[in-house]
């Protein structure tokens, strides 16, 4: 029997590569990050000026440094996270609200999205409570998922396939396990069957994995046990995680530390897991600014959104903006 293959992830650092864009002003704290499933919209969550910045690819391959679309005013409420649908050319935007909303806006054809949001989920029967991040389910967005600070757990809302876009106002499922401290960030890879959560107050990341249901297969239903459970020592209030797409290296950043890392996939015998110590750890912003605000809170300054997509990485914090690196990664 041959040895198992390893996964291999290489990250452009070099400063000539990586682009940064800052804020268009000082109130806007960038601390959400998305891509459009064709990788040519980014979307930017601003919590203090309760708006979501779009911004869109140019033919160099590089973003331009001004939003084409700013939508949520009057409406959001602090929003702290974004995630657009996969499948129908990402007309959908989902945006978690930290009072304990999701707003979803809808976009037809090539128009920009509609200003008015198509779809909220709050109040009591939302069960949503510090609804720190959101992400539509993979493969095929018949879930939308939010992960909730205050109450330590994870929220499964299905689609109304009656018409879109509806989703419904209670949640499916209310996910929770003892791993799950106050979770910050959570993502799914591509294929939809690992969860990661990031537990800001645990310091740690779990790992989950979608459990097929035999008489409803597409039912949302995740095991009882994590296939991993991160504790490096490194995780200093982790605030997001994300998958990359071809191998599901598992990015994490750290918003009490200035850096973010990468952790690798590692195929055993009784299936994935994931490494405890990262294979990449890349400093996030200058230093000084860092210190400058993690003195006064242990819990910020460092970097806090994380998106992937095909081999573009973004990150973004209020110090940062966003920083868009490059990416290779594969089997050997």
């Amino acid at each position: 029997m041959g040895k198992p293959a390893e996964a291999w992830f290489e990250l452009g650092t070099d400063p000539a590569s990586v682009q940064r864009i800052m804020p268009p002003g000082r109130g806007e704290r960038f601390e959400g990050v998305a891509f459009s499933p064709s990788g040519d919209t980014l979307a930017i969550a601003t919590s203090e000026s309760n708006t979501v910045l779009l911004f869109r690819r140019a033919t160099h391959g590089r973003f331009d440094e001004t939003p084409f679309q700013a939508i949520g005013k009057p409406g959001l409420k602090y929003p702290h996270d974004v995630s657009f649908s996969h499948g129908n050319g990402g007309e959908l935007l989902a945006i978690a609200q930290r009072e304990g909303a999701i707003a979803v806006y809808a976009r037809y054809g090539a128009h920009e999205y509609d200003p008015t949001p198509a779809l909220e989920i709050s109040g009591p029967r939302s069960k949503l409570a510090f609804s720190d991040a959101v992400a539509f389910v993979p493969p095929d967005d018949r879930y939308l998922a939010a992960c909730n600070l205050e109450l330590g757990t994870i929220s499964f809302f299905p689609a109304l396939r009656r018409w879109l876009p509806a989703f419904a106002r209670t949640p499916e499922l209310v996910f929770t396990h003892p791993s799950i401290h106050q979770p910050d960030g959570l993502a799914f890879s591509a294929c939809g069957n690992w969860l990661a959560t990031a537990n800001h107050g645990g310091h740690t990341v779990t790992v989950l994995r979608r459990r097929a249901g035999l008489f409803a297969p597409q039912r949302i239903r995740l095991s009882r046990r994590p296939v991993t459970i991160i504790k490096d020592p490194l995780l200093r209030h982790p605030h997001s995680v994300a998958f990359t797409p071809a191998t599901n290296h598992l990015v994490v950043t750290n918003a009490g530390a200035n850096y973010f890392t990468v952790y690798a996939p590692e195929r055993r015998r009784l299936g994935t897991r994931w490494s405890q110590k990262p294979v990449a750890q890349v400093i996030a912003h200058d230093d000084d600014a860092f210190k400058a605000v993690n003195m006064t809170n242990k819990t910020e300054g460092g970097p806090k959104g994380v998106a992937v997509s095909k081999d573009t990485l973004a990150v973004c914090s209020p110090q940062i903006g966003i920083k868009i690196f490059s990416f290779r990664e594969g089997w050997k």
